[in-house]
């Protein structure tokens, strides 16, 4: 446990002391693509009991100090880099954000617009337009009625469907948060017993973007990516739904707007991701490049690069960077920041 502590703890601490510059030196990192979810100085039930955000003021904060430390490039900059090795500027940067939450249209493209910072934004073809809520959103908006109700006799009853349904849980909201994407049958089963109308909340609080929005996006010079159809994590899916996730998305969100390029981030995760799906992805010639979230991990694909969370822990990107330059430098010494895919894994 000792040297757990050391190794997780103690070590990336002491390498966030040394100097940004020194650091970027030792671990020569090409790119950095950091993402957002949601930003907002509001609370937004759907993610409530979820995952924190930042609010607009450490938003901005975040930017102005990206955009001293790093150069922001459009997706269509790092797209020739990948294509014709065009040469990118110094230490670029790739600016992304997940979900399509309208929070996007609403909050955040208006603030990078001011400050003329280029973003991709990724969006889930069964989303848009608000056609349907994600599994995930719907296991917050469930936790927030469960305790408003106080209800033991509720508590009950939902203790019952998760029992039946062999899902382990210590309370009622753990059960609940632990339920996948494989759960979603559950999910809305819960949902019955407790009246929660999705339908409702959909029209209600449109938490995600409609087509206009994403329309007007485009047309700002922001470009959009595909994010699944439907936000699975994708170690629980067989290669062929993981494929199907990812190119009907692709191919629905490039049609739908009319795009000539194809951008795709993993949901969640993209670990269970194998050497076989991208090889079958590239048959596609929908994709151009992917993203996963593994932070400043070197990757062994050529179109497939990793991300860093901005939100995970709340801080300001500035302490975020410098932990993770530390544990990007700690794992370079020990030659273990290479990330390898198994054939048919």
């Amino acid at each position: 446990m000792t040297g757990q502590i050391i190794r997780n703890t103690i070590i990336p601490f002491l390498f966030s002391r040394i100097p940004d510059f020194v650091l970027d030196k030792l671990t020569q990192t090409d790119i950095f693509i950091p993402y957002y979810h949601m930003v907002s100085d509001s609370e937004h039930l759907h993610v409530k009991h979820l995952y924190s955000y930042k609010n607009i003021r450490q938003f901005t904060h975040d930017l102005d100090f990206l955009m001293r430390r790093y150069s922001p490039v459009s997706l269509f900059e790092f797209l020739d880099f990948i294509k014709t090795g065009k040469s990118l500027p110094r230490k670029p940067l790739l600016l992304t954000f997940d979900d399509g939450f309208r929070e996007i249209n609403d909050t955040i493209a208006p603030i990078l617009v001011k400050k003329g910072f280029p973003a991709l934004f990724f969006v889930n073809s069964a989303f848009v337009d608000n056609k349907d809520l994600c599994y995930q959103h719907k296991v917050s908006i469930l936790i927030e009625h469960l305790e408003e109700a106080g209800s033991i006799e509720l508590g009950e009853k939902l203790g019952q469907i998760l029992s039946d349904n062999k899902i382990k849980f210590s309370d009622i909201k753990a059960g609940l948060l632990s339920m996948t994407y494989l759960d979603k049958g559950i999910i809305d089963e819960v949902a019955e017993v407790m009246e929660v109308d999705f339908d409702g909340y959909l029209l209600k609080n449109r938490p995600y973007l409609t087509s206009d929005e994403i329309k007007s996006l485009i047309e700002d010079g922001f470009a959009i990516g595909a994010h699944s159809m439907d936000h699975p994590l994708y170690a629980l899916l067989t290669l062929e739904d993981q494929l199907d996730q990812t190119i009907e998305s692709t191919r629905l969100i490039r049609e739908m707007f009319s795009l000539t390029y194809g951008a795709f981030a993993f949901p969640n995760s993209d670990y269970g991701v194998s050497q076989d799906f991208f090889a079958e992805l590239d048959k596609s010639g929908l994709v151009d490049v992917s993203f996963g979230n593994r932070g400043m991990t070197n990757n062994m694909l050529s179109k497939t690069f990793q991300r860093l969370s901005m939100e995970k822990p709340l801080i300001s990107a500035e302490r975020i960077i410098a932990l993770q330059l530390a544990r990007r430098g700690w794992k370079l010494l020990k030659g273990t920041n290479k990330m390898v895919r198994k054939l048919g894994d």
